[in-house]
């Protein structure tokens, strides 16, 4: 996301809805695909579509997460996932 030199660009909020929109559409479309092909019975494929949702909900988590992530690290540095760097100053927006 880096510019030439310069500082990286900010998050996009739209970047950001249309990667996690992308991953739940092709979720759902992979579990269309399997459900219409799997070889069993009704109740095998409501299990297969319902498995289907759930992983369609994690991928979309997953990716809303990196991109999220990757945008503070670009923004504040590289401090790890889930650690919160308080060293008493309140930052340079005074959001500390």
């Amino acid at each position: 996301m880096a510019r030439g030199g310069k500082s990286p660009a900010p998050l996009s909020f739209a970047s950001l809805a249309l990667w996690v929109a992308g991953a739940g559409a092709l979720g759902l479309a992979l579990t269309a695909i399997v459900v219409a092909v799997l070889p069993i019975g009704p109740v095998g494929r409501a299990v297969a579509a319902l498995a289907g949702i759930v992983l369609t909900i994690v991928a979309m988590g997953v990716a809303s997460r990196r991109i999220t992530d990757r945008a503070i690290r670009a923004e504040y540095g590289d401090y790890p996932s889930g650690e919160v760097a308080d060293d008493g100053d309140p930052g340079p927006h005074g959001l500390g």
